[in-house]
């Protein structure tokens, strides 16, 4: 059996009232709700500031492969590996260009997927199911690079038998968003991202 956190009682406190703020803000989420709709359940109803919202997206795009990816691909290819500040730019920039006219339709159609605006846009039942492959398929790589990195956050912090530790970590972390995010949907998940962002942007500071 592996010794997890070697360094003492007090981080086990720390991670335990952390996993309890989540699930917690899950709970507070689903009390939140004003209507029991989809657009509340996956849009949060347009609810959160622009502070949280700030906070989600920085937490989204800069997630775990901060800790671990970046790092590691920096250290094996070198200079070279500074194109990927640019990718990241480039997100941004398409966010400039398309969102805030998606969001005007959005608000007038109501639409709550990017589905929905291409049905809106092409109505083809055929290009909406290929799409959403589409977007299953590029989000899943995305998940499991998440789950990776919780994985080898818990690994890293333990001693001996350091491969029960990265399963656990998954299953067990994984099994925690499931909870929140099923319970309060998108404004649980902004809440827990603005903490983790939070985390995040000081850990970087």
């Amino acid at each position: 059996m592996f010794e997890l956190l070697p360094f003492g009682a007090g981080a086990w406190l720390v991670i335990f009232i952390y996993i309890g703020s989540l699930l917690l803000f899950g709970w507070y989420g689903y009390r939140s709700r004003t209507e029991n709709t989809l657009n509340d359940f996956y849009l949060a109803g347009s609810g959160f500031g622009t502070l949280v919202l700030l906070l989600t997206l920085y937490a989204t795009q800069y997630s775990g492969n901060t800790f671990f990816a970046f790092i590691g691909m920096t250290y094996r290819v070198g200079f070279t590996w500074l194109t990927s500040v640019y990718f990241m730019l480039a997100i941004i920039v398409f966010y400039l260009v398309y969102a805030l006219r998606l969001r005007t339709l959005s608000r007038r159609h109501g639409f709550i997927t990017p589905v929905d605006y291409l049905s809106y846009r092409f109505g083809s039942g055929t290009l909406n199911l290929l799409a959403a492959i589409v977007m299953i398929v590029s989000l899943s790589n995305f998940l499991l690079a998440q789950l990776m990195a919780m994985g080898r956050a818990m690994q890293g912090m333990a001693g001996g038998d350091s491969g029960l530790a990265y399963t656990s970590g998954v299953i067990v972390l994984a099994l925690i968003m499931v909870v929140y995010g099923t319970l309060g949907g998108l404004r649980a998940v902004a809440w827990t991202d603005a903490v983790q962002g939070t985390v995040l942007y000081r850990s970087n500071d």
